[in-house]
């Protein structure tokens, strides 16, 4: 009896509770078997993230940071001022022209970058041949948004001399910097025109006249005029002048000036270096004044010279009208011969504002 009831006092032994390693093992043995119930059922897993996983080491738990993230990069913006060629609205390359005729070249250019074009941007002339063009021509009136396309158009006039010409252009946007068509901003749009019929040009005065022999007459004397003088020289003037404007108010490009000696009825006469004339050969020139010509007023003369005859071909009065003179003289008669053109400008009375033009003066086959 003693033996049971001392038995009854003893603690029964039952499951003991697990502790430090022997925790976490009987913790893994459950998962995994939670693990295989779900895989066997068919049941997935909802994972939600948690805060850091804690590694047990001897020293005690420690917290496992995540790794820092790469950014994003940040992707590169286009080009503020980029541009396009479209096509060529008007004049395009080789258009033949008149000589001195005023025309308006048309561009359809396209906004490739990012900026919006404005009234403060403007196409500038860069290079090559003016044809009378100002330095620079606003844009747009507007406002020209990425991707759109528009008209830019300037002003021009041909060169009074047969031949090719090019000019070229490019963009300045609001801030003053220069900028061109492409990806790399570099090219430029252009004008490209011939003048008259280049093949037909058989004998050009303006080339000729630095050869040619000038005398200024009048008042009972007459002397030698040099070649590229002075307007003021009484004696008579006989130069090349560029870019001046005409009684038309129009620009002229390289032409032939000359001015009568200054007194009443007074000449300037050009004897030019020999020639030999061709069948179908024509004199022809564009003859007026330069601009501010008022009460202006005198004679054009071309005439043949053969050895120590002089043979007058043309007269052509004129005055400070506003309007050009156009010359055709036909040479078919003295086909074959040598000969030597001369060009006279008479003082019709007094020698007032004289200075007059021989425009495109030239020997033409047709």
């Amino acid at each position: 009896m003693l033996f049971l009831a001392l038995a009854c006092n003893f603690p029964r032994e039952g499951t003991p509770t697990p502790s430090g390693p022997e925790m976490l093992k009987t913790y893994a043995a459950q998962t995994i078997q939670v693990q295989l119930t779900l895989v066997a059922t068919g049941v997935q897993p909802t994972f939600t993230p948690g805060p850091p996983e804690a590694t047990i080491s001897p020293s005690g738990p420690t917290a496992t940071v995540p790794a820092e993230s790469t950014p994003t990069p940040t992707p590169t913006q286009g080009v503020c001022d980029q541009a396009g060629f479209e096509k060529d609205v008007t004049i395009p390359d080789n258009t033949v022209l008149e000589a001195g005729q005023a025309f308006t070249k048309t561009w359809q250019l396209r906004n490739d970058g990012v900026c919006t074009w404005n009234s403060s941007y403007a196409i500038v002339f860069d290079r090559g041949d003016s044809m009378g063009a100002p330095p620079s021509v606003p844009l747009t009136a507007g406002t020209v948004a990425p991707g759109e396309t528009m008209d830019v158009s300037v002003d021009l006039i041909a060169p009074e001399d047969p031949g090719t010409y090019q000019g070229y252009w490019k963009l300045r946007n609001q801030a003053g910097e220069i900028f061109g068509l492409g990806k790399d901003r570099d090219k430029d749009f252009w004008v490209k025109i011939k003048v008259g019929q280049e093949s037909g040009l058989t004998y050009d005065f303006n080339i000729q006249a630095k050869s040619a022999t000038w005398i200024g007459s009048g008042g009972g004397s007459s002397a030698e005029v040099p070649y590229n003088g002075a307007d003021e020289n009484p004696d008579g003037v006989a130069k090349l002048k560029d870019k001046f404007n005409l009684e038309n108010g129009k620009l002229s490009g390289v032409a032939l000036v000359t001015g009568p000696k200054k007194t009443n009825d007074g000449r300037i006469s050009g004897t030019f270096p020999a020639y030999t004339v061709g069948d179908k050969d024509h004199f022809k020139a564009k003859l007026g004044f330069q601009e501010n010509c008022a009460d202006g007023k005198v004679i054009f003369q071309f005439s043949i010279k053969e050895g120590e005859n002089i043979q007058q071909l043309g007269s052509w009065p004129d005055s400070c009208d506003g309007l050009l003179v156009f010359t055709d003289v036909d040479l078919s008669a003295y086909a074959g011969k040598q000969v030597q053109f001369v060009l006279d400008v008479l003082a019709d009375g007094a020698p007032v504002n004289d200075l007059v033009v021989w425009g495109s003066a030239r020997i033409e086959r047709e």
